[in-house]
C-alpha cells in the first residue's frame, strides 16, 4: 500500500462571554438599555479582546468549532534496499 504525507490545517474558533458594564444618560431604563447595547457595538473590538474576562487564562469557553482543510498530500518516498 501506498503511503502518504498529508498536511491538514485545523482552523479552531472558541466561542466565550465577556461582561462590561456602560453609565448611560436616558430618560427611562428601556431607552438606557437599548443606549447600553449601541455603545456596546460601537466599541472597538480591541477593547472587548483586551479585556481581564477575555484572557486565555481565565476565559470560560462555552463553545468550539473546527474545520480541516486538506493543505497538500504527497506520496512518501520509498527507500529501496
Amino acid at each position: 500500500m501506498t503511503k502518504y504525507i498529508c498536511t491538514v490545517r485545523a482552523i479552531i474558533t472558541e466561542s466565550y462571554e465577556v461582561e462590561d458594564t456602560f453609565e448611560i444618560d436616558a430618560p427611562d431604563e428601556v431607552q438606557a438599555g437599548e443606549d447600553a447595547i449601541t455603545a456596546a457595538e460601537m466599541s472597538s473590538i480591541d477593547n472587548w479582546l483586551k479585556h481581564p474576562a477575555a484572557h486565555p487564562n481565565v476565559r470560560e469557553v462555552i463553545d468550539y468549532e473546527t474545520e480541516f482543510i486538506l493543505e497538500d498530500t504527497e506520496e512518501k518516498e520509498r527507500l529501496e534496499i
